[in-house]
């Protein structure tokens, strides 16, 4: 009796650490995407994009856009259509950065100037922000960002240079 009663707290000891320890498990030996079909699944549908314009710009200086920092150099400007938004993508280097725009009605826009980057001095004395895109054969004028004349620094240094688009 006396042994059968030492094997129970060696037994409860066992269960404790075992409970510690993970089981061992395998692996699934797949590792390949797996395709389920269901009745009630909706097939994806692609959204469709389609390129309004393509052109080339160069920044003079470092200007910020929709929380982007913009480095001074040459970039590629397309403008896509995305459903009913437009869709504004600068590249750089291999880099992209993609801004939904806010189009102004294209009765608004006047029929002079060649499409050109406006940018805005501002915020701050210092900073300078890419705050639109006039598209020439569009007659579209795309505001990005509108942040460089929010505060009333701004106002005093306010300013808005063209940089043409090729």
């Amino acid at each position: 009796m006396k042994k059968s009663l030492m094997k129970v707290p060696l037994l409860v000891a066992a269960m404790i650490i075992g409970s510690f320890f993970p089981s061992i498990t395998h692996a699934q030996a797949e590792t390949g995407a797996q395709e389920h079909t269901s009745p009630n699944m909706a097939a994806p549908t692609p959204v469709a994009t389609k390129t309004d314009f393509e052109g080339h710009f160069s920044l003079p200086y470092q200007v910020q856009c929709h929380g982007h920092k913009l480095a001074a150099g040459d970039y590629t400007l397309l403008v896509k259509t995305v459903g009913d938004d437009k869709m504004v993508t600068l590249q750089r280097e291999g880099s992209d950065v993609v801004v939904q725009s806010r189009p102004v009605p294209p009765t608004s826009v006047s029929d002079q100037g060649h499409s050109a980057v406006m940018l805005r001095h501002g915020p701050g004395p210092s900073g300078h922000t890419l705050e639109g895109v006039y598209i020439e054969n569009l007659k579209l004028v795309l505001f990005l960002d509108e942040t460089g004349h929010s505060a009333p620094i701004d106002k005093i240094f306010a300013s808005v240079v063209r940089v043409p688009i090729s």
